[in-house]
């Protein structure tokens, strides 16, 4: 049997950031990971498909810069960074480049579109799709937006998408990106001061009856006077990790209301890349005939790789998430759409698809709250057990970081705060 002061299930951001501010404190802590690895959803690798190149297969821009945490950590680490999104876009409308009156038309929709999701009455909660209205069947353009603004960047299609939540996490400001992958930026400046982690060690049962806590392990039981958890909602709803007693209702609704979207990567090595006339970091994209037509956001030849990252998000990633084939598929498609047969002769056979949807110990990439469950990412921030049972990470923020990586650094300090009588029990 283990004792510490605070046991923490999770080696992400959250559950790093949390134990390296407990330790400063002078607090005994232990992480418990069930992966084989630290790093949660920011994950940097190097897969064989891609030729050692390395990819971020999670998380891989450092969102709204101004304010995110992790700049002024790499900062003090002297890691410089650069900005995202450098090189301009290619949109292809029916099998050919859009041409400058289209550019036009899909940016005027784009602002009108916006201007009626923010306008429309946000009480009572409900859809972004049922607040977008009419526009959304009527302009062209209106399919291709709500891919790009709910199945993408919120990783959930519009109709399962609260329009509160929506509003609350527009990621607005400027997007930088490290050198290394930021899955490997995450370990540089968090690892060594989160002290010890048990991986391959899941926590399965959380008995917090009594005045401490006991986490069931495959490796024996450990004791803690409080408990932060980090794991994923996803993980969460799938019953991975048990309570006991049950968790206060509104802690379970908020699990419950907290869905795990899905945002997919499909990465494919390319021969000839210069036959496309394109530099790299070229993005592209085509415009979406209709509402139920799946939808994929590329970028060309990334950091001058000779490969390609397409992006599936929502509804469309999840029907590809357990056949790498189907994503493969999906990937080639899109591409002869584009081009024509010349994408048969630019992407070599076989390729690379992250696998976030059938990852035990994830089930999904980052958190959506349900239409009406504007409240459910305070309501799981509340501390449970007279503050001895904490959750926090992404799906906790309610400042418009949820999702990111730099939501769940503030999140992890954040439970570490009220552990540390360093803030009230309300959430930051």
């Amino acid at each position: 049997m283990s004792e510490v002061d605070v046991a923490i299930i999770g080696a992400g951001a959250a559950g790093l950031a949390a134990a390296a501010a407990l330790r400063g404190a002078g607090r005994r802590t232990l992480i418990l990971e069930a992966a084989a690895q630290p790093g949660g959803r920011a994950r940097t690798t190097r897969p064989a498909a891609l030729g050692g190149a390395w990819l971020d297969e999670g998380a891989a821009w450092i969102h709204m810069a101004e304010t995110n945490p992790v700049v002024p950590m790499a900062e003090a680490r002297r890691v410089p960074l650069k900005k995202a999104f450098r090189n301009a876009s290619l949109m292809f409308v029916q099998g050919r480049a859009a041409t400058t009156t289209e550019h036009a038309e899909y940016d005027a929709a784009s602002a009108r579109w916006e201007a009626i999701v923010m306008a429309a009455p946000a009480v009572p909660d409900r859809a972004l799709a049922a607040a977008i209205g009419p526009f959304r069947h009527e302009n062209p353009w209106a399919p291709t937006i709500e891919a790009w603004e709910a199945s993408l960047i919120q990783s959930v299609d519009a109709p399962y998408l609260s329009l509160a939540d929506f509003r609350l996490n527009q990621l607005d400001g400027t997007n930088l990106m490290p050198p290394e992958g930021f899955g490997q930026l995450l370990l540089d400046l968090l690892l060594d001061g989160a002290g010890p982690i048990r991986v391959n060690c899941p926590a399965t049962r959380i008995d917090w009856s009594g005045p401490h806590l006991r986490i069931d392990t495959p490796e024996g039981v450990v004791t803690a006077a409080q408990v932060i958890v980090t794991v994923s909602t996803g993980v969460l709803q799938a019953g991975g990790l048990r309570f006991t007693p049950s968790l206060p209702p509104q802690t379970a609704q908020a699990i419950d209301d907290l869905p795990m979207g899905l945002l997919s990567k499909i990465v494919a090595r390319a021969a000839g890349a210069d036959r496309l006339g394109m530099t790299a970091t070229t993005h592209l994209f085509r415009r979406r005939e209709s509402l139920s037509a799946p939808f994929l956001s590329t970028i060309a030849w990334p950091r001058g790789t000779d490969h390609v990252i397409a992006f599936v998000g929502g509804d469309a990633a999840w029907a590809v998430a357990e056949d790498p084939r189907a994503a493969d598929s999906l990937f080639r498609a899109e591409w002869r759409a584009m081009l024509g047969s010349e994408a048969d002769r630019i992407f070599a056979p076989g390729g690379f698809t992250t696998d976030w949807a059938t990852d035990p110990h994830h089930l999904g990439a980052y958190s959506y709250a349900r239409p009406g469950a504007a409240r459910a990412r305070a309501l799981l921030s509340e501390p449970v057990g007279e503050g001895r049972l904490l959750f926090a990470g992404e799906a906790c923020r309610t400042d418009g970081t949820a999702g990111t990586v730099g939501g769940a650094v503030s999140d992890g300090r954040r439970a570490a705060a009220i552990i540390l009588g360093q803030e009230g029990t309300g959430h930051l």
